[in-house]
């Protein structure tokens, strides 16, 4: 065998050794650059590697001793033994004791030409708005978030609980279970205790639990017009989705019935788009529909519930009945801000033994340093504050918002302002008021595009949210319109 060795000390110099075996001649170059950013035995390990990967080195072949490998480069022998033993480790070489070091066969792997087109740029540009003005639903007021107490409790759970560093439970720390079960009871009526609680990071994540809980074969139904999200990550969870008309007073349990599904989503406090605040009646019909069959639940997505501009806001679903099919799913994202993914659900008992069964040995998907900082921000009353705060912004931004839209030469009928943070505007002019709004930069949406299935005539109805939005924002919008 015969082993052509370079050591680079400098770009133009190279000396080369030459190492003499019997029956096969094989020759390559290592180039080790002294001084540089990559350490030698990591240079002398990386070339190697890659002459075994293009099978320029025989299998079974060996290879220098370290010493003599190391007297040739001008190197310590340490330098080789490391990246001798990194070969080792990833399979690259075997050591034999007494022996020396052999070369390992690891087959050629795949190949493909194909380049990957990723253009980090056009993604950039992508997440730019393209509005000066956006009534999306989905925003909130970032300007009214707690700063300061939040980074206040913040330090003094960071410096002042280093036990927070270990693994927490699964379900979430019970300090912020207790909170949320006592929040829940004060402001939303739901029935409940801390060990119901389970906390994750985001509703996508809870529901893709509580698909995975449910089982394969329960099938959804959601409501038309919908979340898109929902039906999405049901979709991707391959669960059966049926999408349920609503009439006045939202998911049709008539049309449930026929759709036979045997989950029932729904956004009784305030239905994503129309806004809809489903009455007692329909919601204890729902609920004698869930206890008509074991295997039927109710998914209640409060995300709106606690923007209720009534005197009196209606109870959760959950809360108003000793039922114990109704699955409570809500998030701190709307109260807070988005980035805060902190969400909650609530379980039958029925369904909480089957999740400890299954998931006990998950790890909680949210920070616990955040866990306890959001449970003491509870405790303190800071959350409380926080709300009837924000609740007072959103409401006087709802009635700017209804006032200048009155204002405008365009029909309007406007529904949805009791409670949630967007209104639905419906109007004959419905397509020259997005035309007139989008000229001067604004976005507004339409119902149309909240359905599942064909829309046949189209509902002159616009979906506008307000939590996101600044008072300009609005009067920008009112001369649009004017």
């Amino acid at each position: 065998m015969c082993i052509i060795i370079a050591r680079i000390d400098t770009i133009k110099s190279a000396k080369i050794q030459i190492f003499n075996g019997v029956r096969s001649v094989y020759s390559f170059t290592i180039e080790l650059k002294s001084g540089g950013k990559t350490p030698l035995y990591k240079q002398l390990y990386e070339h190697i590697a890659e002459e075994i990967r293009q099978n320029k080195l025989e299998e079974n072949e060996r290879m220098p001793s370290k010493k003599s490998l190391a007297s040739h480069l001008g190197i310590s022998a340490n330098t080789v033994e490391t990246a001798y033993e990194i070969l080792v480790q990833e399979g690259y070489l075997e050591a034999v004791p007494r022996s020396g070091f052999y070369v390992r066969h690891i087959g050629a792997p795949p190949h493909t030409d194909d380049a990957p087109n990723y253009d980090e740029e056009a993604e950039q540009n992508s997440a730019e708005p393209q509005f000066k003005s956006d009534f999306r639903t989905a925003a909130v007021d970032v300007g009214s978030f707690p700063y300061a107490t939040w980074i206040k409790l913040s330090k003094e759970v960071m410096y002042g609980s280093p036990e927070l560093l270990n693994a927490g439970r699964f379900k979430g720390d019970i300090e912020l279970r207790r909170g949320i079960a006592k929040y829940l009871r004060e402001f939303r009526g739901v029935n409940c205790s801390p060990v119901r609680v389970i906390v994750g990071a985001g509703i996508e994540f809870l529901l893709t639990l509580i698909c995975e809980l449910l089982g394969k074969n329960c099938s959804f139904a959601i409501e038309d017009p919908g979340y898109e999200k929902i039906d999405l990550i049901l979709r991707n969870g391959r669960r059966k989705v049926s999408y349920v008309p609503l009439d006045k007073k939202g998911m049709s349990v008539s049309e449930l019935e026929k759709s036979g599904a045997d989950i029932a989503y729904i956004t009784p406090s305030h239905q994503f788009p129309t806004g809809i605040v489903m009455p007692i009646d329909r919601r204890a019909e729902l609920l004698r529909w869930a206890d008509e069959k074991p295997e039927r639940y109710i998914i209640e997505d409060d995300i709106s519930g606690e923007f209720n501009y009534t005197k009196r806001p209606m109870t959760a679903v959950q809360g108003i009945s000793g039922s114990d099919k109704v699955i409570y799913l809500n998030t701190f994202s709307r109260v807070l801000a988005p980035s805060i993914r902190i969400a909650y659900m609530v379980l039958p008992e029925k369904l909480l033994k089957r999740f400890e069964e299954r998931f006990s040995m998950y790890a909680s998907t949210v920070p616990r340093f955040e866990q306890r900082t959001l449970s003491r921000f509870i405790a303190e009353n800071y959350l409380s504050r926080h709300l009837n705060r924000v609740k007072n912004i959103y409401r006087k931004r709802r009635d700017l918002l209804i006032a200048v839209l009155k204002s405008t030469k365009y029909p309007l009928e406007i529904s949805g302002e009791r409670a949630g943070v967007h209104i639905m505007l419906k109007s004959p002019a419905a397509d020259m008021i997005i035309k007139k709004a989008a000229e001067s930069g604004i976005k507004l949406y339409r119902l149309d595009d909240y359905f599942f299935t064909p829309v046949q005539t189209p509902s002159n109805t616009l979906v506008a949210g307000y939590a996101g939005v600044s008072a300009e924002d609005i009067e920008n919008l009112r001369r649009a319109l004017t």
